[in-house]
């Protein structure tokens, strides 16, 4: 046990740690998702995939709680401008996620013509491509990027 908690708690911390972007926050998410894999007691340790989906069910759970909290305790419309904020931090890390698994002209074609806001023609300058390369690599990067989120999505967070 000792080893697969070994081989596991630094990644998994960190994981947490780059959704959360709060160290006490992510010490609990860390140790509560090795408390429940351990209560289960199935005989065998789980591999990390599954705590990293443990560890991300258990922040989605903890941003539900607060926002039942902080609708109870403020405005209405305040607590609507939070959960929005909430949705879409939780959204932004997902696709960072997302974007460092695709290859590096993928993320680069994407960083540019979306993020960045560049035309095709100034990202082909950038890239030393043709704009229709541009166009193409676009595609093919948008289509890996949307394969990654359905294998996510299939895997259970995985």
């Amino acid at each position: 046990m000792e080893t697969w908690y070994h081989q596991t708690v630094s990644k998994l911390y960190r994981f947490t740690y780059a959704l959360l972007q709060n160290r006490e926050e992510a010490e609990d998410i860390t140790q509560e998702t090795y408390f429940r894999c351990l209560k289960k007691d199935t005989g065998s340790y789980p591999p990390y995939p599954y705590l990293k989906q443990v560890a991300r069910h258990l922040i989605y759970d903890r941003y539900r709680h607060w926002k039942i909290a902080s609708s109870q305790n403020e405005a209405l419309s305040v607590s609507e401008n939070v959960s929005t904020t909430e949705e879409n931090w939780i959204a932004r890390a997902l696709v960072e996620e997302l974007m460092n698994k695709l290859s590096t002209q993928h993320r680069q074609v994407l960083e540019l013509r979306i993020i960045e806001g560049y035309t095709r023609k100034e990202t082909a300058e950038r890239m030393e491509r043709s704009e229709d390369a541009i166009r193409g690599l676009q595609y093919r990067a948008l289509q890996a990027l949307r394969d990654l989120y359905h294998a996510i999505e299939e895997n259970g967070g995985n």
